[in-house]
């Protein structure tokens, strides 16, 4: 099969990547030209140089290809406009030319987020016909990039998959947490807080399989590892796996609010988005991260490969091996 994977050169994207070549399908990945390719760097795939921004670079990049992973997106951004711009309007772009000019495509796998469809309210992990109430403008945006594909389901063989946070090797978004983990020290908002988690490689699979299983198409599913986590029991879990003694420091909401709020103004002023804002800290600040990958399980036969042991082992040792941590 011919794949074309988007935000290839990204943390999730280059695993995907990396599934596809590993069962021996070839793989075109859209790239912009000012884009770092490291991850990409020695493997067999072609590149092809567009943006999900831009119309006119996609008719090429999409013409010919069997199956769309469309992972390209923004974590990070100053306002609902920039996120909606990449998040929503791109998807919606790039469906729009899977639609005029790829008439054989065989599957249009959406990369979404559990923040499209939000925290649980009760503390029951949140399964996929449940109402989506994203809280954040991340969320709202990947929420507007679901609809969209909604729309497209009567033309296009259409899959969304909504992962929770995901760590492992490459990824940057949970690295500052384990660079703490090394220097022996955690930071934890007071309180119990549960997530679900989803080692890198799982969720690539995971993906992949929402590709490959026809009966996928126009369903929506959580790709998690096999349950939720405490933070507190995250932390000690990978701390154990370091082989650090910790200390642990536990500070209020309002501090998170606070440092988020300073954030959001110094973004404003100076154009460059952060990562903890206003919108990130009231993310942080839900109890219940959670999702059940019952339905993933039943019709996509997903099984994480991982422990979170082994899921952790693996990232702590390449984030050591790059000279990350």
């Amino acid at each position: 099969m011919i794949a074309l994977v988007t935000g290839s050169n990204g943390f999730l994207g280059s695993h995907i990547v990396e599934g596809l070549l590993e069962r021996g399908h070839e793989v075109h990945c859209l790239v912009r030209r000012s884009s770092d390719r490291r991850w990409l760097r020695g493997l067999p795939v072609r590149l092809i140089y567009g943006d999900v921004t831009s119309e006119d670079s996609l008719r090429d990049a999409v013409a010919g290809k069997e199956y769309v992973y469309h992972a390209a997106g923004l974590v990070k951004a100053k306002s609902q406009s920039a996120f909606d711009r990449v998040n929503f309007a791109g998807t919606a772009k790039l469906l729009k030319a899977c639609s005029r000019y790829n008439a054989g495509l065989k599957k249009f796998v959406l990369i979404s987020s559990l923040s499209a469809g939000g925290p649980s309210l009760t503390g029951r992990p949140v399964i996929e016909r449940d109402d989506a109430r994203p809280v954040s403008r991340y969320g709202r945006s990947k929420l507007k990039a679901e609809q969209e594909a909604r729309r497209y389901m009567t033309r296009l063989p259409v899959t969304i998959v909504r992962p929770p946070a995901i760590f492992g090797p490459r990824d940057r978004g949970m690295y500052p947490f384990f660079k703490m983990l090394k220097k022996r020290l955690v930071v934890l908002v007071r309180g119990e807080r549960y997530a679900s988690f989803v080692y890198v490689k799982d969720a690539a699979a995971g993906v992949i399989l929402a590709g490959e299983k026809d009966a996928a198409a126009g369903q929506v599913y959580y790709i998690a590892g096999e349950r939720g986590y405490e933070w507190r029991e995250f932390a000690e879990t990978a701390a154990r796996v370091m082989g650090r003694r910790v200390f642990t420091v536990s500070v209020p909401e309002t501090a998170v609010r606070a440092l988020g709020g300073v954030n959001s103004v110094a973004a404003a002023l100076t154009g460059r988005a952060r990562m903890l804002d206003c919108q990130k800290a009231h993310e942080i600040l839900q109890r219940y991260w959670l999702c059940d990958i019952s339905k993933a399980r039943k019709e996509l036969g997903y099984r994480p490969r991982y422990s979170l042991e082994e899921g952790l082992a693996e990232t702590i040792q390449w984030y050591e091996r790059e000279g990350w941590i």
